[in-house]
């Protein structure tokens, strides 16, 4: 109480250097203010930035029994808890789920084979949130046994695949890809979009158990913005090549 009462009859003393000092003590609350949202925006933003390669091999499963006594009551779901195994299948499938849970906008996906019902529950999530989703695949493949493509096309994502004998034998995602958020920015009739982190994912596996589980397979995810710019400008090349073909979208029914 005394304290204010002495701020107060400075303030009324001198008027002159109490504003002076009330305008530098607010300029320094700012500064110190900005400089912790540049802090957590940077923690945030290298979150964010994965630059990494996932392996899949013949050790990818000796640590599964493990993860299945580890399954939380009532989920069909096995738990990775600090598994020691640095190619625990489970873990490195869950490097790929995270990046599509971290998914804000868009997600373009051009695979030969996905049958993975962890990664299609992932794909569901990001619906649920508002992710535009593409997928173009292979025109035999999409309707393998297991394949969750189809199983998407009924939640409304279009599938788009080429009609030829040769494959379509890529294994990539681009997700909230940067020529693609603004394309969809566009499309909104937005004036800005809330920033978001480009990531690539691209290697020889296909979103199957077998290529988990049983291949010699690697994945790599990165934020290489020359490398999700390329994958995204094929994608958008694949896609418009095959938006002409009369059977390009998957009947589901």
């Amino acid at each position: 109480m005394l304290y204010s009462q002495l701020i107060m009859a400075q303030i009324r003393d001198h008027p002159v250097a109490a504003t002076i000092g009330i305008a530098v003590g607010a300029v320094l609350a700012s500064e110190v203010i900005w400089k912790a949202v540049l802090y957590f925006r940077a923690k945030r933003e290298k979150a964010s930035r994965v630059h990494e390669v996932v392996c899949f091999n013949e050790l990818g499963e000796i640590c599964a029994a493990q993860h299945l006594r580890n399954c939380r009551p009532g989920s069909p779901e096995p738990v990775v808890f600090h598994c020691r195994n640095k190619y625990c299948t489970l873990r490195n499938v869950g490097r790929i789920v995270e990046q599509i849970d971290r998914a804000e906008y868009s997600i373009d996906l051009a695979i030969y084979t996905f049958t993975s019902i962890i990664l299609a529950e992932a794909m569901k999530r990001a619906l649920q949130r508002g992710v535009t989703i593409r997928i173009i695949s292979d025109g035999e493949m999409v309707y393998s046994g297991g394949s969750q493509i189809t199983m998407l096309a009924r939640f409304g994502v279009p599938v788009r695949v080429p009609i030829t004998t040769y494959m379509m034998h890529n294994k990539f995602c681009v997700i909230d890809g940067v020529e693609r958020v603004e394309e969809i920015r566009k499309l909104r009739k937005r004036t800005w979009m809330r920033p978001s982190y480009s990531i690539a994912v691209i290697g020889s596996v296909n979103w199957t158990r077998q290529g988990f589980g049983g291949n010699w397979e690697a994945c790599v995810i990165t934020h290489d913005e020359k490398l999700g710019f390329m994958l995204q400008s094929e994608f958008n090349r694949m896609w418009k090549a095959f938006e002409k073909n009369e059977n390009q979208v998957i009947q589901t029914e």
